[in-house]
């Protein structure tokens, strides 16, 4: 293959010309072969590192051994013409829960085609299902002139103007700002600082030539339906916005609420940026119809209570792992809190998680939400405000191997600085559990978290800064503007609690997103370890082809995806219920 000089990079950094140079080496099929090369000199080289690959070894030859053939019980079917795509999650706990859902893509009539990145004995688990068909993205990447990067950067003098960078319609900038932040770990990127400019434009670079790799993949693999997990990090974004534009039916798959319970959702351009964790406009309205009672409300609040006694709660990230259950008299003490004052609770998401997957937001980002809400709250001295860090920062932080304090703690010092005595703030290793908090709260103010479906079904009145998730459904105070949401924390304490009505929705919204729409797996496992990184242990359960085909989480999955266009799997909740008077 010839090299035109005219592609190659002309004055231009350091990281443009290595940005350039690993697309080439990609397009000439080098740069597999070069990483292949260089791994085993490691192994060879590097004990520790000979440690982990024996290690894999023998969790896959034990896997292995465990599953045996069972997995090819299907792998003669859905070779009628449609395509499935699956997304790799890409490490092999997720990998085993995937093959799970391969059985139930098969039994819907589909042929799974693998998308993975190369990485150690990822290819071995799927091969296991007899899986004809496993692609790699280094397969498809080709060179990006930088000249077309520096032509859509050149434009980018903020977070917004970054934000609304796209390619033939793929949300480049979007993706390439979410992936940046992670990266980083910081809760906005000062577009000002040269180093973060030039993270920020190879950012750019690299969402741009997976944008155009998406097209080539698509081209090839025809696929009629994608399986994802997370979709809003560089490559699996891309894709997805591709798959949209193209008309793939696109499917996610998400930890639900608790261990062995699965969340689905089908996606078009319409619901794009709408929370896995949501209600279709659809599943609302069928949700709305139902008869409803006392004993439901109790029941989704015993729900909430169980996962949250037992540590199940978003096992996924640890959330509730050093949680204790403390009553409302232990906690006004151990806090602090002025007992003449109502109590008004803070909830920050991480500022560089998933920032800009869902919705829209009334601020630039988390942080400054976060900044603007606690400037806010120190010049109300009317309640207690407690500030209450993600528990979550813990085990994110130990399965980066980062050390250091949460971003959220950072920047309050940096841009708020020592807070007043009316505010109190609860650290992400204290034992405090959330649910309890919810005993001593008046109000609760967040962006879209859990904790707002959570708040409103204790009459707590709940404050919102973005849509997407469980906005505009008659129990949260949502605001326009950013003006009417800071007047609104300024006179928090003059809004009342929510009225029986609006209790009631939420616990029909609630009971929609934690009872109805999770699907309960018993083919395989998947549960989250009380460790410090939330380790995931996965098992494949059917032994022989008859388990597998009378597997009721494989038939339910098979039926949604191929038998339905709902958007949420939603079970329990019949279509024909007659529409109460008290909801139009």
């Amino acid at each position: 293959m010839s090299l035109s000089t005219s592609r190659l990079p002309t004055n231009r950094s350091n990281d443009d010309l290595k940005l350039w140079l690993r697309s080439f080496l990609k397009q000439i099929r080098l740069f597999p072969a070069l990483r292949a090369i260089l791994r085993l000199w490691k192994i060879a080289s590097d004990r520790p590192l000979r440690r982990q690959e024996n290690q894999l070894r023998q969790e896959f030859a034990a896997f292995k051994k465990h599953v045996g053939s069972s997995l090819l019980w299907s792998a003669s079917s859905g070779r009628a013409g449609r395509r499935a795509l699956v997304i790799s999650v890409g490490f092999p706990s997720g990998i085993k829960a995937e093959l799970g859902l391969i059985q139930g893509l098969r039994a819907a009539g589909y042929e799974p085609v693998v998308l993975a990145k190369r990485e150690p004995w990822v290819a071995a688990y799927y091969r296991l299902a007899g899986l004809r068909e496993i692609l790699f993205w280094d397969q498809f990447i080709r060179p990006l002139a930088p000249s077309a990067v520096l032509s859509a950067f050149d434009r980018v003098e903020t977070m917004a103007s970054l934000l609304k960078v796209t390619r033939e319609g793929v949300r480049v900038g979007r993706f390439a700002a979410s992936t940046c932040l992670r990266n980083l770990r910081v809760g906005t990127l000062d577009l000002k600082d040269p180093s973060i400019r030039t993270a920020v434009r190879i950012a750019l670079g690299e969402s741009m030539t997976h944008a155009d790799a998406a097209v080539r993949i698509l081209r090839i693999i025809q696929p009629q339906l994608a399986l994802f997990v997370d979709r809003g990090y560089t490559p699996q974004g891309e894709i997805f916005d591709r798959c949209l534009a193209a008309g793939v039916d696109a499917v996610t798959w998400n930890i639900a609420h608790k261990n062995n319970v699965l969340m689905l959702k089908r996606y078009t351009p319409e619901n794009r940026d709408d929370h896995p964790a949501s209600l279709s406009e659809e599943s609302w309205r069928r949700i709305q119809r139902l008869p409803w009672s006392r004993e439901k409300g109790d029941r989704i609040r015993q729900e909430l209570f169980e996962a949250y006694a037992s540590g199940d709660w978003y096992s996924e990230v640890g959330t509730q792992f050093l949680a204790k259950m403390a009553s409302a008299a232990q906690l006004k003490e151990r806090i602090g809190l002025d007992g003449s004052k109502k109590t008004a609770v803070i909830f920050p998401h991480i500022l560089w998680d998933g920032t800009f997957f869902w919705g829209h937001d009334l601020f630039d980002s988390y942080e400054q939400w976060l900044v603007e809400t606690v400037r806010a709250a120190c010049a109300n001295r009317n309640v207690n405000w407690i500030i209450k860090i993600h528990p979550a920062n813990l085990i994110k932080n130990a399965r980066d191997g980062v050390t250091g304090q949460p971003a959220e703690l950072a920047v309050i010092a940096k841009q708020v600085g020592r807070l007043p005595d009316h505010i109190r703030m609860i650290q992400p290793e204290s034992d405090i559990s959330t649910f309890s908090l919810y005993g001593i709260s008046d109000y609760c103010v967040t962006v879209r978290g859990t904790v707002g479906i959570e708040a409103a079904l204790f009459g707590i009145p709940v404050l919102t800064a973005g849509t997407g998730r469980y906005d505009r459904k008659g129990f949260t105070i949502d605001s326009e503007t950013r003006e009417e949401y800071l007047s609104r924390i300024a006179r928090i304490q003059d809004l009342p609690r929510l009225t029986p009505n609006e209790v009631e929705l939420a616990e029909r919204f609630a009971s929609g997103i934690f009872l109805w729409r999770p699907l309960p797996i018993r083919s395989f496992t998947l549960e989250y370890q009380k460790d410090s990184r939330a380790s995931i242990k996965t098992e494949i359960l059917p032994k022989t082809e008859r388990q597998w085909r009378k597997a009721p989480d494989v038939a339910a999955f098979a039926a949604w995806v191929a038998g339905s266009k709902e958007t949420d799997f939603l079970s329990g909740v019949s279509p024909e219920q007659p529409a109460m008077a008290t909801h139009p």
